[in-house]
């Protein structure tokens, strides 16, 4: 009989169950880029920003997890100044901002990771997106962006991202959401939000794990008959 600890491995090896981050809470990360039109023009710089300061809000938040937290998202607004040429062109903002809110992982050890979730509430004025996504990042060549798979977040919908990290361990997860465009006037009409909650990933459906516990075991009984002859 094979033991349950031992399928546990091997499914955690081949990458076909879903790994979850832990963190004890949100970072985040601030990236801007010169306004082209009102659209994302070339990199100016980035740098770690308090979530709050994103306008980002942790409404829910369960220590020792991620799972089951509730964020609301909002476009910038904290930088507008008028009187500032660099971030705002008349009554409008002038930067292009994608405010980044996520939960890290320094050092990969996981053969898999999955991020999903539940958008609550959608408000987001025209001209402004939001998505979910999962990031690997390599600090052994420059932070190159090695893993980007994301999802729109869409009103009454929900996303389910799923990324194989068998051949980047040791390099930095993150998971999580970013919020794009110009940098907002508060004083202006309100552009709105978006609510999202995440959840557990989905479990496989039956078929899988059958197929699963099939090849497993046929595997380690071609194994036992080898050690034998």
């Amino acid at each position: 009989m094979i033991k349950k600890t031992t399928l546990l491995a091997l499914s955690t090896t081949l990458g076909l169950f879903a790994t979850i981050a832990r963190s004890e809470g949100w970072t985040g990360y601030m990236n801007v880029f010169e306004n082209n039109g009102g659209s994302q023009g070339n990199y100016a710089w980035g740098s770690p920003w308090g979530v709050s300061d994103l306008k980002t809000t942790v409404a829910v938040s369960n220590t020792g997890t991620y799972i089951g937290d509730q964020l609301v998202l909002e476009p910038n607004f904290n930088v507008y100044n008028a009187a500032d040429g660099y971030w705002a062109n008349g009554a409008a903002g002038n930067k292009f901002m994608e405010a980044n809110t996520f939960v890290e992982t320094a050092s990969i050890s996981t053969a898999s990771a999955s991020f999903s979730g539940t958008i609550d509430s959608y408000t987001l004025a025209g001209g402004y997106t939001a998505i979910a996504f999962i990031k690997v990042l390599n600090p052994f060549n420059g932070y190159s962006l090695d893993v980007f798979q994301t999802a729109n977040l869409i009103s009454g919908a929900s996303f389910n991202l799923s990324a194989d990290l068998a051949s980047h361990q040791g390099k930095i997860l993150q998971l999580g959401f970013a919020v794009s465009g110009l940098n907002a006037n508060p004083a202006g009409p309100s552009l709105g939000n978006v609510t999202v909650t995440t959840t557990a990933a989905p479990i496989p459906e039956p078929s899988t794990y059958s197929a699963f516990f099939g090849l497993t075991a046929a595997g380690m009984a071609l194994g036992l008959r080898r050690k034998r002859s």
